[in-house]
């Protein structure tokens, strides 16, 4: 299969298949698998898409899902504290500049989990 995304979803023979772009570096293709396990287990295949609002919010769900699953490792490897600077995250994971509220989203909920306090936006 030959593709210009990084990475696809899809059904074939009812079997789920994830595509992922061989050319992606480690990090790369990390958030594209998580990308793509959200449309599966979102059930994404199976919904009927009848114009791009949709189809937008389906790539958000996964992107959030994705997010959310990073994020959750990085502070299992790096153990956030308020004062981690989140904004180092955003610039290492170089997503689309529309995520950056959703990193900071989740990076709050870490902190807010793990220290009963909202951190400084």
């Amino acid at each position: 299969m030959d593709f210009s995304g990084n990475g696809y979803f899809g059904i074939e023979n009812n079997t789920a298949i994830i595509f992922i772009n061989e050319s992606l570096d480690e990090i790369e293709t990390s958030l594209t698998l998580l990308h793509e396990t959200a449309h599966f287990l979102n059930g994404d295949c199976k919904k009927y898409i009848t114009n791009h609002f949709q189809n937008d919010n389906l790539e958000f769900e996964a992107n959030k899902y994705m997010i959310s699953k990073v994020m959750r490792m990085l502070d299992d490897k790096y153990d956030f504290t308020p004062d981690t600077n989140y904004q180092q995250i955003i610039d290492s994971l170089n997503l689309p500049y529309h995520l950056d509220g959703v990193i900071v989203d989740e990076f709050n909920d870490i902190i807010s989990d793990k220290f009963g306090m909202t951190p400084y936006q």
